[in-house]
């Protein structure tokens, strides 16, 4: 084998692995990438206007609150706090990858929070195998680049869609059912199986296009009174 084929092989190698890890996982956010996509298109949301939404924002949830909010009639700065209090757990997750971003070139630590979403944070804290910065970096850019252009292609989709969807399917209700699915695999402890009810029972009880928010801060609170009792 030459040098040069000996170079490639662990590139090639970390790639595979990469895109096989990604594959489950677009398949898993799917329907929330479609519901936001038809979604927009019923609030009069242009497709690409939405898809660049989907690239800039990259998150299920926040997106699709930040649509309904101003769907209902809320104003933009309403929107923008709303996508800002659901994305605030990314700041924990940046927190627990620095490491790995620090020994990185600076145009990688420049782009590549971008990716940072729970997807993407669960697969290379899976992986026991991303020591080295370059396996990291091309794992991490392969893996997330794979998963934001699912993501926006099928928002997309969603939004072709929408318009043929019967009116009186309930969009909002359809979100948070799949969030709900996302879920369940992850209830393993009574804590976190009473956050998430809370959350959900919050999230349907509300109406007007905020209930996914509301069912976000029910969930915190729920989780900081039941660690305080703990503590």
């Amino acid at each position: 084998m030459s040098s040069t084929d000996r170079a490639a092989a662990p590139r090639t190698s970390v790639a595979v692995a990469a895109v096989r890890d990604t594959l489950p996982v677009a398949a898993s956010i799917a329907p929330m990438a479609l519901v936001i996509g038809a979604t927009a298109a019923r609030a009069g949301v242009p497709a690409l206007a939405d898809m660049v939404a989907g690239a800039l924002v990259f998150a299920g949830a926040a997106h699709f609150a930040a649509l309904t909010i101003v769907a209902a009639g809320a104003g933009a700065l309403t929107a923008l706090a709303t996508a800002v209090l659901i994305n605030v757990r990314l700041l924990l997750y940046s927190a627990s990858l620095q490491p790995r971003f620090g020994a990185q070139p600076r145009w990688f630590r420049w782009l590549g929070p971008a990716l940072v979403i729970d997807q993407t944070y669960l697969m290379v804290t899976a992986r026991d195998d991303l020591d080295d910065p370059v396996r990291f970096r091309r794992y991490w850019s392969c893996a997330g680049g794979l998963l934001l252009g699912f993501w926006v292609a099928t928002i997309g989709v969603g939004s072709v869609l929408g318009p043929l969807l019967p009116t009186g399917i309930p969009l909002d209700a359809a979100a948070v059912a799949v969030l709900a699915g996302m879920l369940a695999p992850r209830l393993r402890t009574l804590r976190t199986a009473a956050i998430a009810l809370a959350a959900l029972l919050a999230a349907v009880a509300v109406p007007g296009g905020i209930g996914l928010s509301v069912g976000i801060v029910a969930g915190v609170v729920v989780g900081a009174v039941l660690d305080r009792r703990a503590s």
